[in-house]
């Protein structure tokens, strides 16, 4: 099994926006099963049992309202991948929810207006550093998109990255491999972005476990220890 560092960006984000009692992605549905139950048992006389009702129901509301919403679907999408990535095995350092500012704005697209990224995972290993940027995205979502590309923030994740990971150390000036990773298989190549690598749940553990070795054990570790302290915590 992969060894994994920190927590889903996006699935802190979800249970940060529900009742505490809801630890984990999965415990949603039975949470949410017996706050009804409860709610439905309480009394409804007398003012103290009328607050506690409706702080009941304000709780019960909060889950109804997160569920099958953009935040809760990417959510699931990103512990589908969490779970197909820990099927590496240990040779696999796994980064979650990384978070990334560099000191000063540097130029993207001949613009100076980039400095910070959010990247959902990123995998180290001797055969090399790959950012994994997770949409679990429906196909009219994606076509209908009017945001900013996906490919495109891959893309400014993977520079962000790149740049933070340089060192004076060995390895001085480790390169990136960029991958949006497309859930529902529905997304494609774009050539305006060709150092976007994309990828479905099918095909990535081959696409990592088959690339070529380029550093050590030490440089694995030194390069873990230059993002673990990134991690959603």
């Amino acid at each position: 099994m992969a060894v994994i560092y920190g927590y889903a960006d996006t699935e802190r984000r979800l249970l940060d926006s529900l009742p505490r009692e809801v630890k984990s992605v999965e415990d949603i549905p039975k949470v949410h099963h017996a706050m009804k139950k409860e709610y439905d048992s309480m009394k409804t006389k007398g003012i103290m049992a009328k607050l506690r009702r409706w702080n009941k129901k304000r709780q019960i509301t909060k889950i109804e309202q997160n569920k099958d919403s953009p935040l809760h679907r990417g959510a699931q999408g990103e512990l589908r991948v969490l779970d197909r990535l820990a099927d590496l095995n240990d040779d696999y350092y796994v980064l979650c929810g990384v978070s990334m500012e560099l000191p000063n704005y540097v130029t993207y697209n001949g613009r100076r207006n980039l400095r910070s990224a959010q990247m959902d995972f990123i995998v180290v290993s001797r055969r090399g550093v790959i950012l994994i940027e997770v949409k679990n995205w429906s196909s009219r979502y994606y076509n209908q998109n009017n945001n900013l590309s996906p490919h495109e923030q891959v893309d400014r994740a993977g520079r962000v990255l790149w740049i933070s990971l340089k060192s004076w150390r060995s390895p001085t000036n480790p390169s990136i491999t960029n991958v949006l990773l497309s859930v529902q298989g529905n997304m494609q190549y774009n050539p305006s972005y060709k150092f976007v690598n994309v990828k479905d749940l099918r095909n990535i553990n081959h696409f990592i476990e088959n690339r070529y070795e380029q550093f050590s054990e030490k440089d694995v570790k030194r390069i873990v220890g230059r993002i673990k302290n990134h991690v959603t915590k």
